[in-house]
C-alpha cells in the first residue's frame, strides 16, 4: 500500500474514548492510501476509515477479538458504513474497501 500516517490518537482526541481504558486499546492510528482518488473522499473527516483505514492495538488477542466482534456487528446494521476489518495478532484493523480494491490488479 501506498500510504501515510494521518493521525497519531490520544486520549484527548480519541473518538471512541478508549485509548489506555479497562479493555480499550493501547494505542490507535489511522492511515491513508494515495490511490484512493480524492474525488471519493470529498466530504469525509481528515482521519477517516474511508481514507484508508485504522489500526488498533490490544494488550491481548482476546480483547481484539471482541472488539472486532463489536465493530462487525454495527456493521452489519449499516450498510453504508462498509468497512474491511481483519485481525492481525492484537490488533483489529479496519481498512476502506477502495483501500482493497486498489490494491487488486486490473
Amino acid at each position: 500500500m501506498e500510504g501515510r500516517d494521518l493521525k497519531d490518537y490520544t486520549a484527548a482526541n480519541d473518538p471512541n474514548h478508549m485509548l489506555r481504558r479497562p479493555n480499550g486499546y493501547t494505542s490507535k492510528d489511522a492511515f491513508a492510501d494515495s490511490r484512493i482518488p480524492a474525488d471519493q473522499l470529498q466530504g469525509s473527516e481528515a482521519d477517516a476509515i474511508e481514507r484508508g483505514g485504522s489500526i488498533e492495538v490490544f494488550a491481548d488477542e482476546d480483547c481484539a477479538k471482541t472488539r472486532m466482534d463489536y465493530i462487525q456487528a454495527i456493521g452489519k446494521g449499516l450498510p453504508a458504513a462498509a468497512e474491511y476489518d481483519f485481525l492481525a495478532g492484537p490488533m483489529p484493523v479496519a481498512s476502506s474497501p477502495a483501500t482493497l480494491y486498489s490494491a487488486v490488479p486490473r
